[in-house]
Parts: C-alpha cells; sequence; structure tokens
C-alpha cells in the first residue's frame, strides 16, 4: 500500500530496515532455553515460514491465516498493558509477585508476526486493520522503524492526516533511517491531499449516483417553535427512561457475544481507552441497538449519521459494524459517515489541520455475506458538511442520526451553537436522532448502591424540545458507558441563552443558578426518575425491594473482599483501588441493572 518502501515477510531489508524476525530488541533471558523447549516457539516459527511461502506466491489471505494461527501459537504477552488484567486497571501491586521476564525469541517472533500480519492487511486494503497490527508491535518495540513506517503509511491510505503524521514524528525520532522515511512520506501525502478532494468527489459520486438521479419528495419544513411540538416534546410527557437491560431490546442477542464481550475487552482499540470507556459497549453494538429499537422499515441501503464531538475513541475501537447488519436484516448495506463537529485548534499558518472539511474516503468495516458496511469520515460543523457534499444527495439525507455521547454543550463559547444548528437541520427534514448518552454515575470509593442519575441529560433534553421542538428524538441510555452529557459553567450560560433567560451580553445570573432553575422558571417540570411498577406494587414498595437487593449483594461483595484479605475501599484509599473495586463490583452483581 502506498508508492514508500514495503518490507516483504521474505526477508528483504527495505532501505535498511532489519529483517522482521529479528527486529525487536530485548535482553537475554539469564537462563538460555533451547527453542524446542519455548512453549508453542517451534510450531509459530514453522507456521511463520509456511506463511512467508504463501504470502512470496500471492496468496496474501492464506498467508495472513498462518500468521494468526502462530500468533495464537505463542504463549501470551506477559503481565502488563496489553492483556485484560492491564486494561481493567488491575495490575499487580508492587508488593505482588511479579510475571517472569519473557524470553526474548518469543517477544522477536510475535513482533515479527504482527509486523506480517500489518503488511498483509495493507495488502488486502484493510488499513484500519494494519494500524492494529502495527500499534501491537509498538507495544513490545515502541521504536520500531519498520512498525512506524508502516503505521504511518496505513493511516495515509486512511487519508487521516493529523494522525498520519503524529505516526512520521515518531517514526522520524528513531535516527537517520527513519527521518528519511517520513520525509518521503510526507512528500506523497501533500502530493495526494492536492488531489483528494476532487477524486472523493468524483468516487462518492459514482457510489452514490443512483441515489442521486432518483428525485427525493419535498421536505415540509414545520415551524420549529409550533405551539403542538413544544406540547408533545415538552415535559411531563417527554420522560426520561430508566437504566434498562439491552436484552429486552427488540432485537436477537447473541449472550456469549454481546455481553461477555470477550473480543472488546482484548481488543487493539481499548488500550489507549480511558477507565470508564472500557466499560463500554462498542459504539456499532449501542447503534444497533438503537437502530433496531426505531423500528426501521426495510430499506436497501442506510446512510448513518454518526456525530460525534472531538472523540477519537470510535476510531480507535474495533468497529464491526456487520453486528448492524446481523441485528437489523432488514438494512441491505449501511454506510456510517462519522462528522466531527468538535471544536479543533489551527496550525502555524492559521488554517485548521487536516483533514478538516474533507470528506474522506469510505473503507470496509464489516460484512455479512454480499452485504457490506462501510464508513466514512468528516471533521467540520453539519452545516459545512453539508455544504462540502452537497452534489451528493444520497449522502446528506441519512436514514438516522446517532448523537453518539456528544456534549450538548460543549466547553467552548460556540458549541452549543453549533449542535444546536446540526439538531435543527436534522429536525427540520424528518430525520430521526438517536442520541445516547450515560446513566449511572457512581460515586468513586462511595458506597456502590447510592447511584445518582445524571440530571443534566435531562435538563438537556429539556432544553432541545423548547428550542427545536424535534419532530422525532429516541432519546435513551445504557448503563455500562458512564459519562455525563454536560459539563462545565458554558452549558449553564448556553441553557440560559437558548432559554430566553439570559440577556445579551450578560455572563452571569444573580438569581438563577443552574438550567434546572431556568426550565423552573419558564413552567417546565422535569420528571423525576422512577424504577418500573409491577402490576399492583407501589413505588416505595419497590424502592425497598431494590434497596434490599442490593444491600444484600452489597454484604455477599464485603466478605468476597475479606475473603481475599481486603478491605473496602475508603475516600481515602488509592485512586487505582478505588477503579479496581468499582469495576469489581460491576462484574459482582453482572455489570448491570437487574430486571425486576
Amino acid at each position: 500500500a502506498g508508492s514508500g518502501a514495503q518490507a516483504e515477510p521474505s526477508g528483504e531489508k527495505p532501505q535498511g530496515q532489519e529483517n522482521d524476525a529479528t527486529s525487536a530488541t530485548a535482553p537475554a533471558c539469564d537462563e538460555t532455553k533451547d527453542a524446542e523447549e519455548l512453549p508453542g516457539y517451534e510450531q509459530a516459527d514453522h507456521l511463520k515460514g509456511q506463511g512467508k511461502d504463501k504470502f512470496a506466491r500471492g496468496e496474501v489471505s492464506e498467508a495472513v491465516t498462518c500468521w494468526l494461527q502462530a500468533l495464537e501459537s505463542l504463549p501470551p504477552p506477559a503481565s502488563g498493558p496489553r492483556g485484560l488484567p492491564g486494561m481493567l486497571g488491575l495490575l499487580p501491586q508492587p508488593e505482588e509477585p511479579q510475571a517472569p521476564k519473557e524470553d526474548h525469541r518469543i517477544l522477536e517472533l510475535r513482533v515479527a508476526l504482527l509486523l506480517n500480519l500489518a503488511l498483509a492487511h495493507s495488502k488486502l486494503k484493510k488499513f484500519r486493520q494494519a494500524v492494529g497490527f502495527c500499534e501491537e508491535a509498538l507495544l513490545d518495540e515502541p521504536e520500531s522503524v519498520k512498525a512506524l513506517y508502516r503505521k504511518a503509511d496505513a493511516l495515509g491510505e486512511l487519508c487521516d492526516w493529523q494522525v498520519a503524521e503524529e505516526a512520521a514524528a515518531k517514526l522520524e525520532a528513531t535516527g537517520a533511517e527513519g527521518a528519511k522515511l517520513a520525509a518521503q512520506k510526507r512528500e506523497e501525502w501533500k502530493r495526494r491531499q492536492r488531489q483528494a478532494d476532487g477524486k472523493q468527489k468524483k468516487m462518492w459520486s459514482a457510489a452514490l449516483e443512483k441515489k442521486a438521479q432518483a428525485k427525493e419528495p419535498p421536505v415540509k419544513v414545520a415551524d420549529a417553535k409550533s405551539k403542538a411540538e413544544i406540547l408533545a416534546w415538552s415535559p411531563p410527557k417527554l420522560e426520561m427512561m430508566s437504566p434498562f437491560d439491552l436484552r429486552k431490546k427488540t432485537i436477537v442477542w447473541e449472550e456469549e457475544e454481546d455481553f461477555n464481550d470477550k473480543i472488546w475487552k482484548e481488543s487493539l482499540g481499548r488500550k489507549e481507552a480511558a477507565f470508564f470507556q472500557k466499560q463500554a459497549l462498542p459504539l456499532s453494538l449501542v447503534a444497533a441497538a438503537a437502530l433496531a429499537d426505531l423500528e426501521l422499515t426495510a430499506l436497501s441501503e442506510l446512510v448513518v449519521h454518526c456525530i460525534l464531538d472531538g472523540n477519537v475513541a470510535p476510531f480507535a475501537e474495533p468497529h464491526d459494524w456487520s453486528i448492524l447488519l446481523k441485528r437489523c436484516p432488514e438494512v441491505r448495506n449501511v454506510l456510517v459517515v462519522y462528522i466531527d463537529i468538535g471544536a479543533v485548534g489551527v496550525d502555524k499558518d492559521g488554517q485548521p489541520p487536516q483533514p478538516y472539511g474533507t470528506l474522506l474516503r469510505p473503507t470496509e468495516e464489516g460484512r455479512v455475506g454480499e452485504r457490506v458496511a462501510r464508513s466514512a469520515r468528516f471533521m467540520g460543523t453539519y452545516d459545512e458538511f453539508l455544504a462540502h457534499c452537497k452534489d451528493l444527495p444520497g449522502l446528506v439525507r441519512p436514514g438516522v442520526a446517532l448523537w453518539a455521547d456528544v456534549p450538548l454543550y460543549g466547553f467552548n463559547d460556540d458549541d452549543f451553537a453549533i449542535r444546536l444548528q446540526a439538531i435543527s437541520r436534522l429536525s427540520a427534514a424528518g430525520i430521526t436522532s438517536v442520541i445516547t448518552m450515560g446513566g449511572e454515575v457512581q460515586e468513586p470509593g462511595g458506597f456502590p448502591l447510592a447511584y445518582k442519575l445524571d440530571e443534566q441529560a435531562k435538563q438537556s433534553i429539556a432544553v432541545l424540545s423548547i428550542a427545536t421542538g424535534m419532530k422525532k428524538l429516541a432519546t435513551w441510555q445504557w448503563n455500562r458507558f458512564v459519562v455525563p452529557l454536560d459539563r462545565g459553567p458554558q452549558g449553564i450560560l448556553a441553557g440560559h441563552a437558548v432559554l430566553g433567560v439570559l440577556g445579551p451580553g450578560m455572563k452571569s445570573l444573580p438569581n438563577l443558578q443552574t438550567v434546572k432553575d431556568a426550565l423552573k422558571k419558564r413552567g417546565v417540570a422535569l420528571t423525576p426518575f422512577k424504577l418500573p411498577l409491577p402490576p399492583g406494587k407501589s413505588q416505595s414498595q419497590e424502592e425497598e425491594k431494590f434497596a434490599e437487593m442490593r444491600d444484600k449483594q452489597w454484604q455477599a461483595f464485603c466478605k468476597h473482599l475479606q475473603s481475599q484479605g481486603r478491605q473496602v475501599a475508603t475516600a481515602q484509599s488509592s485512586e487505582e483501588e478505588k477503579r479496581r473495586q468499582t469495576m469489581e463490583w460491576y462484574q459482582y452483581i453482572g455489570g448491570s441493572m437487574p430486571a425486576h
């Protein structure tokens, strides 16, 4: 992939780079063993050779199979940030015994296999996967010229210029050879960037020509301030959903795959994620649940606008949009356009960074038989996206818009206006918006039963209902992604402004301190959170029953800790111990609110 030097797994040394099988450097173990004594080494080395022969014959997919089998033959990496305990912040404490040092030959062979897999996936045009294998190799050999080069090359093929430049900078820092390769990549990228916009528009036009020719019915734009819509969407009719179990959704779940999350938890993309993000379901699974809940009519092609806010996690996590194809059989193909509306800075020349304002080429991110899921990316406001793609009507009119944990108010002065603008455009066009948000918020180190509902999320929906009178809004939350929707003082000011409480130029409010107060002044009462009631049961009875059940679970959990010689975390405990026990508690109770 790309025009730069590529290393073949057969052992050629591109521009001074070492052979893949010997590129990793690690101190030798104190006690040397024969290769046949190393667990899985001999079999993995044999499979590596088979893969090399297949690759040389052009059988790339078969070579990938051999190399993946070789990786599985090797023992798992030593204790560290790569394994599931490391991902969950459950690494051994200093006083606990450390895992034995890994034999350097195992490490070298693993790195060689990962680099071969990165090269093969680039050959197969699966550049996102190639990046993942490079990142895995860099965990063992952080300054590997070959891994950094192939990562930069794959990112360039994805037109992810900003991240590619970061990889090139790391490549340049490795020495003279790395600097030379980085310079070659940068020159190539400059040429491609100058041609990118025109080529991409031609490509999109060809892909969506059939849709472009189909004349769409005119969209009737209703008065956003109409009294009927305000009454339809304002509280108390607009009720906040209580935490629910995804198993109750109107789709068929695969228990082992969807709720044990083995693939998700052990994937490459989680390594850089924040602690609470690691407990999240994949965005593709969340989208599948949301779309199935909306009961979409049969569609041959589905376009989804996935709106983000400068959050790189959705691009690092292991997307598998084939999940959506499996859960929504009425959808033949799906095209997901990530629209990153988060505020960005400017470069030294005063211009926003690449690829701002550019629609990046689509890449395949899932397949079920002949049905394909593809995704592309645009960085800029929603209006900029609509203007950039105005000649592609099939792309700018989605079947649904998925707001993926976008803070409504944001942090900058213009954030709220940008979000309101996007929601207004979607509402006027009659597009359903699915807004995802955090549900349960737990106090670290506090009593685990003391859940609190994110009230700012309720306030956000109430504000939107008044400001835009949205026609369709699917508000829902899930209890495994703990992220507040709105944060900071800017949110309070923006909420007051849209409600007409805050006058022009005013920076503070003498009598109103929160958006909740502003809503009350407008006569809007937020619906309180209530547990779902079985027939014949009162709210107080259910709350007592729920508290009793949680109390029993808590007592059992405390005994569980004591059996391990550990104490319950307190406010004075370390942050790591608080996080550790929080995660253990969620696992202990099954990871979700129990069904009633």
